[in-house]
């Protein structure tokens, strides 16, 4: 027998939904992101490409926080945006 019985199984209680987009910069996109999140019903977004430099968070929208971190050289960068759990539906 493989795993738990069907009875004993464990039950997710929420569904998490995660996307990827690479940006190919990020300036002037960040509400344009809030929004798809917002439309997809994403609760976590991964970015690249975000080409920001330094590493920091910031609110781009609606309940949503960017985290990012690239280089000094304004080259590559990535990012993870997330909705705040009371903008979760």
């Amino acid at each position: 027998m493989r795993g738990l019985p069907r009875t004993e199984r464990p039950r997710l209680k929420k569904l998490v939904r995660l996307g990827t987009l690479n940006v190919g910069t990020l300036t002037g996109r960040s509400r344009e992101v809030a929004d798809l999140m917002k439309r997809r019903r994403i609760q976590v977004l991964c970015l690249q490409e975000t080409r920001w430099k330094g590493a920091k968070a910031r609110e781009i929208g609606e309940g949503v926080k960017l985290y990012y971190s690239g280089e000094d050289t304004k080259r590559n960068g990535v990012g993870i945006a997330s909705r705040s759990p009371s903008r979760i539906q």
